[in-house]
């Protein structure tokens, strides 16, 4: 059932330029039958020809509630609706992957810490890479100046309480964008907010920290285009520190 509510819903997303067009095309229609009638009502002279046209009016003006509240329907779920549908193409093979490198780079890590230190050719000791790293180089992020940005928080930046970023969406085949944050181990994005409006250096939404763990923290601003797919989003780091 929720199978075909989704498979429903995604259709009405994905055709919504034609269902406007054949919903203003039938309000066109009965805009014209709601005048005819109302031309009809007030020429008519005796009852049985005012009943015929109040017969009339009150038929298009049925039809004209019920288009509008379909168009109302339809712009919702566009605007409102759509970009909180969950995308099945976009995320869910990078979020199952990403745990067993995870939990491998982890148990490699703990080998390093009980074994004996591992030397470079040269002789000199070898730094192992953080895990929060490791895991960081597995994302795709493409952050561009005025086009797909967060310039606050600033990437390593230390915040607390309630913040506001600031960034901008400008893509083309704009749709709308949502802002997510996860951990750095075991990756699992969690959304934050959405909006369907254009951004340039101004704020995209609010962001409550207060009941975080203080640690570091992935922060990623994700485009959507405009039949809801999601595009190379911009990811960087902050710190999360309590509140003084």
């Amino acid at each position: 059932m929720d199978l075909l509510l989704n498979t429903v819903l995604r259709g009405l997303i994905t055709y919504n330029i034609g269902i406007f067009i054949a919903l203003s095309i039938g309000l066109l229609i009965y805009l014209w039958k709601f005048w005819m009638g109302l031309s009809e009502w007030q020429k008519s002279i005796f009852g049985l020809e005012k009943e015929f046209a109040q017969r009339k009016l009150v038929s298009a003006t049925t039809g004209l509630t019920l288009l509008l509240l379909l168009l109302l329907g339809e712009f919702i779920l566009v605007t409102v609706i759509s970009p909180r549908l969950p995308d099945h193409t976009a995320d869910e093979t990078p979020d199952i992957t990403l745990t067993p490198v995870v939990t491998d780079t982890l148990s490699m890590a703990e080998s390093q810490d009980e074994s004996a230190e591992v030397l470079n050719p040269n002789g000199s000791a070898l730094t192992p890479e953080p895990l929060a790293n490791l895991v960081q180089e597995s994302l795709v992020s493409e952050c561009v100046e005025d086009v797909l940005e967060i310039t606050y928080p600033g990437d390593g930046e230390s915040i607390s309480g309630t913040i506001q970023i600031i960034g901008s969406v400008m893509i083309e085949n704009f749709g709308s964008y949502k802002y997510e944050y996860s951990t750095t181990g075991p990756i699992n994005w969690i959304t934050i907010a959405a909006d369907n409006d254009l951004k340039l250096n101004e704020s995209l939404g609010n962001w409550f920290t207060s009941s975080l763990t203080p640690g570091t923290y992935l922060l990623r601003l994700v485009p959507l285009n405009n039949v809801g797919d999601e595009l190379t989003p911009c990811i960087i780091t902050v710190d999360v520190v309590l509140e003084e």
